[in-house]
């Protein structure tokens, strides 16, 4: 895997002009649409106050608020479509290629996600409504399925009237990983040991020689010593390096012969139309990411071919 700086270079080299010229472009369209559409708004409210004034009341003051809300439409449609317009060329231009740098075996495609059934075999939390895009997907050392996405999960309730809201359960990352071979059990880690204890509750936890990896995880499962075997110093040193560095919370659920994980990271892959077309910190986390879900599933299927199941 090639190091961030070289990635986010040939990233700049190729792109970086050409997108920065698009989104000052797309920008300068957003403002001009807010300033006409805001101009437009204070002229009718005007219009309207005077004629209350004048007492000359027309059909066209009567519609005034309703003109008012198709110029806030208006406004939200062309900020909306214009936004998205750059979206999908920042991605085209800037994460994709971002991606194929870091190993050349990985694919992003913005319009593909992972499957609810697939995240469900992670066994992280029941939701009502599912959705996932920007998938990369690809082979960990040309061996191991791998895939990636941006994952959003919520839950649905509905009041006595008949009101219903939402609220986001899991935002972020979740990425699957194919195991050397199937342990026969299945391993949680958890880095919330509030939300853990409420979600395994009943599941047995099991504690690990490591007093520093348990500042920071729970492990829950049913087989101690398969355990011990897959979560080796290496592994739980990858595990709290990590999170020390990234501050990132985040999930890992070995299960059978594959591996689960996700990161609390909230949208991802998404440009910032008022930053500069390349967001060093942003790639940065990106790449942190993904170098981690490689170094961590490759330890954790080396411990697994060396254990005895």
């Amino acid at each position: 895997m090639k190091s961030f700086n070289d990635v986010y270079q040939e990233i700049y080299n190729e792109n970086y002009e050409e997108l920065e010229k698009l989104r000052k472009s797309k920008s300068r369209k957003m403002l001009i649409i807010t300033v006409v559409v805001l101009i437009l708004i204070f002229l009718i409210v005007s219009s309207y106050f005077l004629s209350f004034k004048n007492n000359t009341f027309s059909m066209m003051t009567m519609l005034t608020p309703i003109i008012i809300f198709i110029c806030f439409l208006m406004l939200i449609i062309g900020v909306t479509v214009n936004r998205q317009k750059y979206a999908l060329l920042f991605k085209e231009k800037i994460i994709s290629p971002f991606v194929k740098n870091i190993d050349e075996n990985l694919t992003f495609n913005p319009k593909n996600g992972i499957g609810a059934n697939l995240y469900r075999q992670g066994d992280f939390e029941w939701f009502d409504l599912y959705s996932s895009e920007d998938s990369i997907s690809g082979k960990l050392d040309g061996k191991y399925a791998l895939s990636m996405a941006e994952v959003h999960t919520q839950s649905e309730s509905e009041d006595s009237e008949g009101h219903r809201t939402t609220y986001t359960i899991f935002h972020g990352i979740f990425g699957y990983i194919e195991c050397a071979k199937d342990i026969t059990t299945t391993l949680k880690i958890h880095s919330d040991k509030g939300l853990l204890g409420k979600v395994f509750k009943g599941k047995t936890k099991i504690e690990m020689d490591s007093s520093e990896f348990e500042e920071y995880f729970d492990v829950y499962g049913e087989n101690k010593i398969i355990a011990m075997q897959i979560l080796t110093s290496d592994v739980m040193d990858l595990m709290i390096n990590f999170i020390r560095e990234s501050k990132i919370q985040y999930e890992l659920t070995i299960k059978n012969n594959s591996i689960y994980i996700r990161f609390h990271t909230g949208e991802v892959f998404e440009p910032k139309m008022l930053k500069k077309a390349l967001d060093y910190n942003m790639l940065k986390k990106y790449y942190d990411i993904i170098d981690f879900v490689f170094k961590v599933s490759r330890a954790i299927n080396e411990a697994i071919e060396n254990t005895d199941i």
